[in-house]
């Protein structure tokens, strides 16, 4: 083929599959079927779950992850945890952070669902970022005293799937609750000191 011909043939061939991706846009109701998924499925095994939770909320891990991590990307939310010291981490390093703050995370977002395991969630409307790769879905759940509580899902594209990558409850990031803590361990005694920190927490919630 003339070279001249061929340098229009790749850009026409790249236009295509930038217009292709562009049209994978999942729509706001694939988006909210996404979490409302992952969410009810959570709320209906803690639910039949509650009371062995409540005695026993060490078992909330085990009991919810198989559920969630599917929808979660953890990858993302470790490495906005870890801010800039993700780049100076080894990969091994990166992988047991990533274990071990995925188990945290299950757990917290687990615990938090079993709070409200006793009301319906109430999805609101999706919003996108003004470049479309990235969304916010609204929840609301009642408390006991009847005030709702707004529960924010943020998710982005990864490997071909929407995941969340941030869960924001009552104004509280899952992600940025514990980026101060990260640096201040890893300043302290490294990354493989934070290691340590999550691997403790773990086992002491783990029972």
């Amino acid at each position: 083929m003339n070279p001249i011909r061929q340098i229009f043939a790749t850009a026409l061939l790249l236009a295509i599959a930038t217009v292709s991706t562009a049209q994978a846009k999942p729509s706001d109701e694939e988006i909210l079927g996404r979490v409302q998924s992952a969410a009810d499925q959570v709320l209906a095994r803690v639910t039949e779950k509650r009371s062995e939770l409540e005695a026993h909320p060490e078992r909330i891990h085990d009991s919810v992850v198989d559920l969630i991590v599917n929808y979660f990307d953890f990858p993302a939310m470790t490495q906005s945890a870890m801010g800039k010291y993700w780049p100076r981490a080894s990969d091994p390093q990166r992988a047991a952070v990533v274990a071990e703050f995925r188990e945290l995370l299950v757990r917290t977002y687990g615990t938090t669902v079993l709070r409200y395991s006793d009301k319906p969630i109430e999805y609101g409307k999706v919003s996108w970022s003004s470049d479309g790769q990235r969304t916010r879905v609204e929840t609301t759940v009642e408390q006991q005293t009847g005030q709702p509580v707004q529960i924010l899902y943020y998710l982005h594209e990864s490997a071909g799937q929407w995941l969340v990558y941030d869960v924001v409850v009552e104004d509280l990031s899952l992600v940025t609750n514990y980026r101060a803590s990260f640096s201040n361990e890893i300043r302290a005694a490294g990354v493989d000191g934070l290691i340590a920190k999550l691997k403790a927490r773990n086992k002491e919630l783990g029972g």
